[in-house]
């Protein structure tokens, strides 16, 4: 079970009949707060000043023509961050995870699977030398100086799968696009639908199809974002929408 905390209603109703919003990662790294949004690291290896002083033998080592340095921090530029559109959730209902949360919603791990059968085709894949996935999902790994993350190599997707220690509170757990200007562009004027017929296990054909529907925005505080549309498909598929939760009732779990 995956849990997507909301501070309003408004936006768990959103995302418990299937529309997903993922936001721009530089959203996160620009932003600034104190209930654990906030994150100017993202998409990056970096070890704050206190433990690289601490322990500066522990920092990655790397080399240039035999010439040896030491890593403080590895980072893609911005333009490159800003091709990762995310949407967060926990593995954990814990009061710690966003501070100003007030809902939470309930999720299943198999709906970001059904959007990677869809979104990544096969032969995607076999020309991407890079490693990046135009959709993927799993949980953030966390790292400390005492503790590197694996290479990412060939895999460049888990480079958005990284954080410090300083958040493993919250048990992350995210999905994320990598889509260019031109894919937002596009999409902002017109959404990208995508369709599949559907059979019974007799395969008899249903009457409905499972739609998947992307467009893209910029939120009125001018932050861009996809939404991902599969609410036709969800109601279609279920009675109740995702379970929502007032987390000024809950236990939470620690």
């Amino acid at each position: 079970m995956l849990y997507k905390f909301t501070p309003t209603l408004e936006i768990a109703k959103q995302i418990s009949i299937g529309i997903f919003r993922f936001y721009e990662l530089t959203k996160y790294i620009k932003i600034e707060d104190k209930v654990g949004r906030s994150d100017s690291a993202e998409c990056s290896v970096s070890f704050p000043k206190e433990e690289y002083n601490l322990f500066p033998d522990k920092l990655p080592t790397g080399s240039y023509n035999g010439i040896e340095f030491q890593c403080i921090s590895i980072r893609p530029d911005n333009e490159y961050i800003k091709q990762y559109f995310v949407f967060c959730t926990s593995t954990k209902m814990n009061v710690q995870t966003i501070g100003d949360s007030k809902y939470v919603v309930e999720l299943y791990e198999d709906t970001f699977d059904l959007f990677m059968q869809l979104l990544n085709a096969p032969e995607e894949s076999s020309s991407n030398t890079n490693g990046n996935r135009f959709f993927s999902h799993g949980q953030v790994s966390y790292y400390n100086i005492h503790k590197h993350p694996e290479p990412f190599l060939k895999d460049r997707w888990r480079e958005v799968y990284v954080k410090h220690t300083d958040f493993d509170y919250q048990n992350e757990y995210r999905a994320a696009l990598f889509a260019s200007d031109h894919f937002f562009e596009r999409t902002k004027d017109k959404p990208r639908v995508i369709l599949r017929r559907m059979f019974t296990t007799e395969g008899k054909e249903m009457n409905f199809k499972l739609k998947l529907s992307l467009h893209s925005g910029i939120d009125e505080d001018g932050w861009r974002y996809v939404e991902f549309d599969l609410s036709e498909f969800a109601t279609n598929m279920r009675r109740e929408p995702s379970k929502i939760t007032d987390l000024s009732s809950v236990e939470y779990e620690y």
